[in-house]
């Protein structure tokens, strides 16, 4: 069987969906299935140095194609089937293609769209692949929802593949690594409530900030570290600091490596991820598989994927949110209890959880 991939996402600055693909790739080829892939990337996109070192790499081509010629590579690679990885299907093989919708954040919020017309014919496109996909994959209950509501798709052709959680994150207890990224992003409180998503609008800094500021004397010494890009469109780490007058409690590191997470994450008093719409919510799992203790929203696909591993509150209640964070933060034994519940909640979502039930739609579309 041969397997086209949109791998596209994996290039450059990966973001969630470009992990998504990077180990979802990786762990498919690794089992050895006696799948040929073949990686599509636009001119000019270098395969990642890691994939050379993946077990099963030599099943895997690498081919650069414009997004116009795309739509004949499916027929001339003589592809079995495609996979749209990030809401788009270019091309199709033998049996069709299947197409990955992760959310439908901007369908349900346009406004937050920063494209030049607007988000209704980009909403319409996707809409459209889902239609013409022989399967759309998505990664919870509750996107599937979003796209039975919003696309008017039959919930039978939709197939729910929830995310894995990457190796990379475990309790790493390391002093010498910790100072040195300390000394490196200018961390100097000893303890620290630790923040990840960048300023993008959903991911609701604003509030966190707010919730911050009614609780600030119950925070104690505690560092607020808002890792992810500081400067977007709709938001501003900083003008919000400033706004809240927290500057001198909120570091702002910007966008760090999966080893300076995984330390983060495995010494922080708590993580808080109150975003306001999540397709899945993976920093969440990273979380609790290093230990830390999780707040995070009670909507979305998040309540869903926490389970009652993570302490949940309304992430458009500045007031709860704020009285949550103190309520794990001063209860020593359920900060325990939460660190238990979030090392078996991560154990259930792995990627060879997700390569193994991807591979088995790949069979049945194939006859």
């Amino acid at each position: 069987m041969k397997i086209g991939f949109d791998a596209n996402p994996m290039v450059g600055d990966m973001g969630g969906v470009g992990w998504h693909c990077y180990h979802l790739l990786r762990t498919m080829l690794a089992k050895q299935e006696g799948i040929d892939f073949v990686a599509y990337a636009k001119p000019g996109a270098e395969r990642p140095d890691a994939v050379g070192l993946w077990p099963g790499v030599e099943r895997l081509q690498w081919v650069n194609s414009s997004r116009w010629g795309m739509g004949k590579q499916g027929p001339s690679d003589q592809l079995d089937l495609y996979h749209g990885t990030n809401f788009r299907m270019q091309t199709v093989g033998r049996y069709g293609g299947v197409v990955t919708i992760h959310d439908l954040w901007l369908d349900r919020h346009p406004e937050f769209s920063k494209k030049m017309l607007g988000q209704w014919p980009s909403s319409f496109k996707t809409r459209q692949t889902a239609l013409r996909a022989r399967k759309t994959i998505t990664v919870s209950e509750f996107s599937a929802r979003e796209l039975v509501e919003l696309y008017g798709l039959k919930r039978d052709h939709i197939r729910v593949i929830p995310n894995g959680v990457s190796e990379d994150f475990v309790p790493r207890l390391d002093e010498p690594a910790m100072a040195e990224l300390r000394k490196r992003i200018g961390l100097k409180a000893a303890r620290y409530v630790l923040f990840i998503g960048g300023a993008d609008p959903r991911k609701n800094h604003q509030t966190f900030l707010e919730a911050a500021e009614k609780v600030r004397k119950k925070l104690g010494p505690r560092m607020l570290v808002l890792v992810g890009s500081p400067i977007h469109p709709f938001g501003n780490y900083e003008e919000t600091a400033r706004r809240r007058s927290l500057q001198e409690k909120v570091l702002c590191p910007g966008r760090l490596s999966t080893n300076d997470l995984q330390l983060l994450y495995s010494s922080a008093d708590l993580f808080v991820f109150p975003s306001l719409y999540e397709g899945f919510g993976m920093p969440v799992l990273e979380a609790m598989a290093c230990g830390a203790p999780v707040l995070t929203s009670n909507s979305t696909a998040l309540a869903e994927v926490a389970g009652d591993a993570a302490m949940l509150a309304d992430p458009q209640d500045a007031k709860a949110l704020g009285e949550a964070m103190i309520r794990v933060l001063d209860d020593e034994p359920l900060r325990a209890a939460l660190r238990v519940k979030g090392f078996e909640r991560a154990k259930q979502f792995s990627w060879e959880q997700v390569a193994a039930k991807t591979i088995a739609l790949y069979h049945e579309l194939c006859g």
